[in-house]
């Protein structure tokens, strides 16, 4: 009965079985692999734009256009850097000078943020996968979500 409902088990329907879970694997290790390169990439950029901006003690603006974040002279506006995030998924950094940016001084973030401590953004992959970066009101990058506790803190006191 049971032969009859799976067919005969033959050598080339068990290889075809076998390449299709093998390829779904390689996907998803790629895709996991390729947000994983990209966070590497934007907190190492962020991390030599804070320092870049605190040794010169200029102000650096990051600003994030589609997945593309792109660095300019806080003083003459010309362009500095760039870089091509394909996971960037979600912005949550917004200043006084706009929104979708981070601007970074010899003295931190601070001065120009919105929210007190900062903001954070988000990497996703095809999959799903996701990978969060925050810079706090020091400047300082680490991977990790801006609090929610913090947020709400600072929504009730407006």
């Amino acid at each position: 009965m049971i032969k009859r409902i799976i067919g005969e088990v033959k050598p080339y329907r068990i290889l075809i079985l076998t390449l299709l879970i093998v390829s779904t694997g390689i996907l998803i290790l790629q895709d996991y692999s390729r947000l994983t390169k990209d966070f590497s990439k934007l907190m190492s950029f962020l991390t030599k734009v804070r320092l870049k901006a605190m040794q010169n003690d200029v102000i650096l603006i990051t600003q994030f256009m589609g997945k593309n974040v792109i660095v300019k002279n806080g003083k003459t506006g010309n362009v500095l850097d760039s870089l091509h995030v394909s996971t960037l998924n979600k912005i949550n950094y917004d200043t006084k000078l706009g929104k979708n940016m981070i601007v970074f001084s010899g003295r931190g973030t601070s001065p120009y943020n919105i929210r007190i401590h900062g903001g954070d953004m988000t990497l996703k992959s095809w999959f799903g996968f996701r990978k969060n970066i925050a810079v706090n009101c020091t400047g300082l990058v680490t991977e990790c979500l801006y609090p929610e506790d913090l947020a709400i803190l600072e929504e009730n006191s407006d």
